[in-house]
């Protein structure tokens, strides 16, 4: 399986805190099924300010943990409504990015056995 995710940065701001590297990756395990869930909706809906709103969340948290292809995938779909560009593509990045998360999801979980 690719590697999706990278913690090398999140150690090193951290200083190699263990405790607070499992914390940062519970509460994305927490917070970001969450998110992905609201942001089909919205797309669902074409409520594009909402798809910003969670493509904002989910690029941020994606970016402090490494996870580059997902973070690339919300920030186009920020950029997208942001610059007023056809947002016909947007339900199959959503898909897309939906997949990645879960199988960051899966080598998340495989990374807190090694902070426990």
């Amino acid at each position: 399986m690719e590697r999706l995710i990278d913690l090398q940065n999140l150690k090193t701001l951290s200083r190699h805190n263990h405790s607070f590297v499992r914390e940062i990756l519970e509460v994305y395990l927490s917070n970001t099924p969450k998110d992905m869930q609201n942001l089909c909706l919205h797309v669902k809906e074409e409520d594009w300010t909402q798809v910003r709103y969670y493509a904002h969340k989910l690029k941020s948290s994606s970016f402090t943990l490494g996870f580059e292809k997902g973070y690339k995938i919300f920030v186009e779909i920020e950029d997208i409504i942001k610059d007023g560009q056809d947002t016909s593509p947007i339900p199959d990045m959503t898909l897309k990015a939906e997949e990645l998360c879960n199988l960051a999801f899966i080598q998340i979980k495989v990374e807190l056995t090694k902070y426990v």
